[in-house]
């Protein structure tokens, strides 16, 4: 295995800690990072309404008239006494007339029946709820990543295992050929020693196919241009396969206490609880206080007069929606549908997480036991080829023999990878359920 490991292909060589790095800025994990930057940007715009709203404006305009004629309004003494109205024109000349203007309001809500902090503290549990789903992803990506990688991996071993079967066909077909000329083997043997090498090495051929599928794969879920790269064995890899006790019902209290999804089903079930409040703050009067500020005038000289001009407001408005047409009813309404649905999503969320803990736990085992008669199959087909060569050259056995005891360790090696590399995508699948490495330092071992 070992031999295998450190056989060097053509490419760049990655490693796991890198692929894995590389798959946090995935597509979808970079969308779960956007939304974060959204939800923090909600939440800056839910505590706004806890400041001042100041609003300033400064206003200069002149006005250009020319030459009117207006009506005028004047009384006018009757003859008799008694005093009427008449309509008389005006002529005005044309003139120009100035308008300066500064003002300065402050806005303050006071009350709103419980709005605005009920709408901070959603935000901040649908921000908390977005950096869980942004860990949940990048773990997602990890995953899939961690897949590919051991993917790649498990075809240039297999191409190793390929190559070698060749040389073995080779030294089969060059032994045939000894033999035959000895006389003591049949031109049938030499010929099948032939088309054995053939079919040995078409297959080393599709498999740097399948090589370069699976580099094109791995590279382009980490969002990576197309290249030759070569999946480096990480430590420990050819090693006997070393996993810690698995316990189902720790490795669910675990996932229970550190799996991103249930943190953000928890925020989000937070957030609706929330929005229930926020819908029934309509039932209730909004209080605001107000302060303002101008000066006004036709020039200049005036406007810039520290003495004149000057206007100061104070205010407070009390506003009550006695009746919006069953409206806010409506809205509350909603509000706990959504609440009710989160809850229930939450409880099948954590249903869902134990039963696939078990499998997950169940699958692993499995592998383990599968890889471990694997390599003891391995051991005895190995041996098997070994005497029945033995047998071959020394006249004892026949080609066809030596070929099936060839093609049975040859299933066996890549039976072997593959097992393998089925323990470690089975381990990092049950380790991204509990959020975190089979070992935890706080419980003891």
């Amino acid at each position: 295995m070992t031999a295998l490991v450190l056989v060097l292909l053509a490419g760049t060589p990655v490693t796991l800690d890198e692929i894995r790095v590389a798959a946090r800025q995935n597509l979808d994990a970079v969308r779960a990072e956007l939304a974060v930057t959204r939800a923090e940007a909600d939440r800056k715009e839910a505590r706004s309404v806890i400041f001042p709203q100041v609003d300033l404006s400064l206003g200069v305009s002149e006005v250009l008239a020319g030459p009117q004629r207006r009506f005028a309004t004047a009384p006018q003494l009757q003859p008799d006494g008694s005093l009427t109205f008449v309509q008389r024109p005006v002529d005005i000349p044309g003139f120009a007339q100035g308008t300066f203007q500064l003002g300065l309001t402050v806005n303050q809500l006071l009350y709103d029946g419980g709005r605005w902090w009920n709408q901070l503290a959603r935000t901040g549990a649908l921000e908390e709820a977005a950096k869980g789903q942004l860990v949940e992803q990048q773990a997602a990506s990890e995953l899939e990543a961690t897949r590919r990688f051991y993917e790649l991996l498990r075809a240039q071993l297999v191409l190793s295992v390929l190559e070698s079967a060749v040389q073995r066909s080779g030294e089969l077909l060059e032994r045939a050929k000894g033999l035959y000329d000895a006389g003591r083997a049949q031109r049938r043997d030499v010929l099948d020693a032939e088309v054995n090498l053939g079919n040995d090495r078409i297959a080393v051929i599709r498999q740097r196919q399948a090589i370069a599928a699976a580099q094109a794969s791995l590279l382009q879920w980490v969002g990576q241009r197309p290249r030759d790269v070569q999946a480096r064995a990480p430590d420990g890899f050819e090693a006997a396969v070393s996993v810690p006790r698995l316990e189902v019902e720790a490795l669910v209290a675990r996932a229970r206490r550190q799996r991103p999804l249930l943190q953000v089903l928890e925020a989000q079930a937070k957030g609706a609880r929330l929005s229930v409040e926020i819908a029934r703050a309509d039932y209730l009067p909004r209080v605001t206080a107000n302060a303002g500020y101008s000066r006004s005038a036709p020039s200049a000289e005036l406007f810039v007069d520290p003495g004149r001009q000057h206007a100061l407001s104070l205010g407070a408005a009390l506003s009550w929606d006695l009746f919006s047409g069953l409206a806010t009813q409506a809205q509350v309404e909603r509000a706990e549908v959504q609440r009710t649905e989160l809850e229930r999503q939450q409880a099948q969320a954590l249903v869902e997480l134990e039963a696939e803990v078990v499998r997950a736990t169940q699958a692993l085992s499995a592998q383990l036991e599968i890889h471990e008669l694997s390599q003891k199959n391995l051991e005895l087909a190995e041996a098997s080829f070994s005497a029945e060569s033995q047998r071959y050259a020394a006249g004892a056995s026949t080609s066809l023999s030596v070929r099936d005891a060839q093609v049975r360790a040859l299933s066996a090696s890549l039976t072997r990878l593959q097992t393998r590399v089925d323990v470690e995508v089975a381990k990092a699948a049950l380790e991204r359920l509990v959020g975190g490495p089979l070992v935890d330092d706080r419980e003891p071992r």
